[in-house]
């Protein structure tokens, strides 16, 4: 139990103070109450939070934003896929920490997040803001259930929209035509474009990760860059995946491992290294780019063949389940809200084969 005790201040005027324990049983003091009913309910207010676990320390609130962040960060790099964690810690020594790293929690309004989030919109893509203001909301979601504070100034705020980008899907022909213009990298090209791995999953892939026989690929791993380095890791979802593979996919794979070891990487570069990210935009003179060139095809992105494969999949009558697997989507809601638009377009054709299966069946 805490007490309210009263003492005379310099000018012989008479003042309340208040103590009491926290739920960590240290001592609290505060002092200059006017009146012993102020003094009270002051009392009261912290014992009841204290009892029912919602009691935050008046001091903890002073610690800075730098203090935490780093905290926080720290807290994730164990679970965060490694080229997440280089986009975040670029965000927070970029944008976040020369802004608020010297700020205590509690002197931050949500005001001052809303201008900030509205000023960087003006000059900075919505990824970028949305990235920084995410670890702002990350810091005071932690300092909340740390009951370092009681409310998080990043509710509410009113945020950029990301604009959608344009989806670029190449016919069979199309992918083809892509793929022999690909020269060594021909393989690869039909594997992405048919079968819909990411990138870092297909360059990630070892000899032994294809079962020709079965027609086959387990996914497993994946290599992404980051900066100089190539840190492998499971996929996207976690998840180990099976995915199947027409013929000709199977027939250019046969061809591309054939005289490696099974813990070869399946699509080595020169160097016998992973391969890097390629690009076709304005500018990159890349294999991928001058393939693009080449074959005639509209000029797209290595992540847009993966877009190919979930369309010529759905074009070929393949359930949103199936294409959920295959892409290795977490759920299927994320494949119906990416590929819905393909998925509407078969309406009329699952219409019709609905109308035929009933005709047989009562004739």
């Amino acid at each position: 139990m805490g007490s309210v005790l009263a003492y005379m201040t310099a000018r012989k005027e008479r003042r309340y103070e208040v103590y009491y324990r926290d739920d960590q049983h240290v001592a609290h003091h505060k002092r200059g109450f006017r009146t012993k009913k102020e003094a009270r309910a002051y009392l009261a207010a912290n014992e009841v939070a204290v009892e029912n676990g919602t009691y935050v320390d008046p001091g903890a609130g002073r610690v800075t934003i730098s203090v935490i962040g780093t905290k926080w960060i720290e807290g994730h790099k164990a679970i965060w896929k490694p080229s997440y964690l280089r986009s975040v810690e670029t965000s927070w020594k970029v944008h976040v920490e020369p802004q608020w790293g010297e700020r205590s929690l509690k002197s931050i309004r949500h005001s001052e997040i809303q201008t900030w989030v509205s000023a960087m919109s003006q000059r900075r893509s919505a990824t970028v803001v949305l990235r920084a203001y995410g670890i702002m909301k990350g810091i005071y979601d932690m300092a909340v259930e740390d009951r370092l504070i009681a409310n998080a100034p990043t509710s509410k705020i009113q945020l950029p929209r990301k604009k959608p980008r344009g989806r670029v899907s190449l016919t069979p022909r199309q992918l083809l035509d892509l793929a022999d213009a690909s020269g060594r990298y021909r393989a690869l090209v039909l594997l992405l474009g048919f079968c819909g791995l990411r990138w870092g999953e297909a360059t990630g892939l070892l000899v032994r990760d294809v079962d020709l026989e079965n027609k086959r690929i387990s996914v497993g791993r994946s290599a992404t860059w980051v900066g100089s380095e190539v840190r492998t890791g499971t996929p996207k979802s976690n998840a180990l995946r099976q995915v199947g593979m027409p013929n000709l996919v199977a027939d250019a794979l046969r061809k591309q491992a054939k005289g490696k070891n099974p813990d070869d990487l399946l699509f080595p570069s020169e160097s016998g290294g992973y391969l890097r990210q390629q690009s076709a935009a304005k500018g990159h003179r890349g294999w991928f780019a001058t393939a693009v060139e080449r074959s005639g095809v509209p000029v797209l992105r290595i992540h847009d063949l993966r877009h190919t494969a979930a369309s010529i999949a759905i074009s070929s009558g393949a359930s949103p389940k199936y294409v959920q697997r295959m892409l290795g989507h977490k759920y299927a809601s994320t494949t119906l809200d990416t590929y819905a638009d393909l998925y509407d377009s078969d309406v009329d054709r699952v219409a019709e084969s609905v109308d035929r299966f009933i005709a047989k069946d009562v004739s």
